[in-house]
């Protein structure tokens, strides 16, 4: 004896909740690999600063004083960019940090309307057992007093 289809009246909010998720995973990966091409990005501007650093106290008591200079304002220029790379990751680490709270957020949010759908699709089955059993047992009583009432004279 099939019962009534199960329909979990928030479905829709569930399936909204897990596009949220899904949505608020997507951007965290992005910043994450945003992040680290800005870290591989940084270590190449620092491998170049290290570079600049020490052609300069190699060359630095033989070399012409104006090239002198222009390579310390190179310098200094590439140690500048370097502060502002450090700035942007910063900036991302911490867009980073707040995604992955959002991710632990929308996924809290979905797991709580998973267990209530759980929940309710288990009253569910106790509900269609209890119908099954209560359907027998009117067939079975049926059966006996049809029985007794053939035994009757």
């Amino acid at each position: 004896m099939p019962g009534k289809k199960f329909r979990f009246s928030l479905q829709s909010v569930l399936r909204l909740r897990q596009h949220q998720t899904e949505q608020a995973v997507e951007a965290l990966i992005r910043l994450q690999q945003e992040r680290q091409k800005l870290e591989k990005h940084i270590h190449a501007a620092r491998q170049k600063l290290e570079q600049l650093q020490q052609q300069l106290a190699a060359q630095q008591s033989s070399v012409d004083p104006v090239w002198l200079r222009r390579q310390e304002a190179y310098w200094m220029k590439a140690q500048q960019q370097l502060r502002l790379l450090e700035q942007q990751l910063a900036q991302l680490q911490q867009q980073e940090a707040e995604a992955r709270a959002l991710v632990l957020e929308r996924r809290q949010a979905e797991e709580s309307l998973e267990r209530l759908r759980e929940r309710q699709y288990a009253r569910h089955l106790e509900a269609e057992a209890a119908a099954e059993r209560a359907w027998i047992d009117e067939q079975a009583t049926g059966a006996y007093v049809r029985k007794l009432q053939q035994r009757a004279p």
